[in-house]
């Protein structure tokens, strides 16, 4: 059985609440849909937290926020931009924000899968957001110039062995995800800055009864 965590992301920016969607059941059977407006306590007490990562090596994340109202928002802006559309995002280009999240084990069981897939999108079609999204994934900890590698969309963290050689997430570690935006060679060229997009994280453990 699977945890999933589901967030609506606009182009412009991202509000994830929910900690308390997840309640007291078991780990690998909890599901909870997220959006923009839900307000409820903080990602970092839920079993599967997400907080802002560490960019800089000092706590600096210029692209997430945690206002303190239980939710965490990331804005996606290009600060070199100079072709770009509405969102900020560079038109025929491929704009990377690595380091955005960390997502930390606060289960008792090791996480043994772990994928990102962006699942719905505007107009896109699943195999143009397949084409359009990826992820760079790196240990918590090692700031935006750690050793990152790059993951395609919907592909499992941890057992693809892009996060370490195969190890499970254990209770109390942590991962960073950022988001890499392929408007070059994807067969999209541009995003509307209005466009809602859904990632979904699901992790899974061995134990499906604790």
């Amino acid at each position: 059985m699977a945890s999933r965590r589901s967030v609506l992301i606009g182009l412009g920016s991202l509000v994830a609440g929910g900690g308390a969607l997840l309640g007291t059941g078991a780990f690998t059977t909890v599901t909870a849909e997220r959006t923009v407006n839900v307000e409820t306590a903080g990602d970092a007490s839920a079993f599967l937290g997400l907080t802002p990562a560490d960019r800089d090596g000092s706590g600096g994340n210029e692209y997430v926020d945690s206002p303190g109202d239980g939710t965490i928002e990331i804005t996606l802006v290009n600060n070199d931009d100079t072709d770009g559309n509405a969102s900020g995002l560079n038109q025929n280009a491929k704009t990377v924000f690595r380091n955005l999240v960390t997502i930390t084990n606060n289960g008792t069981q090791d996480v043994e899968t772990l994928n990102l897939e962006f699942i719905t999108g505007g107009d896109l079609t699943e195999s143009e957001l397949d084409s359009v999204f990826d992820f760079t994934v790196s240990p918590s900890g090692n700031g935006n110039n750690g050793s990152q590698s790059t993951i395609d969309n919907g592909d499992d963290v941890i057992s693809d062995s892009y996060y370490s050689d195969n190890s499970p997430l254990s209770a109390g570690e942590s991962i960073n995800f950022g988001i890499s935006i392929n408007l070059l060679d994807s067969g999209v060229s541009d995003l509307p800055a209005d466009g809602s997009y859904t990632l979904q994280i699901t992790a899974e453990t061995a134990n499906t009864n604790n």
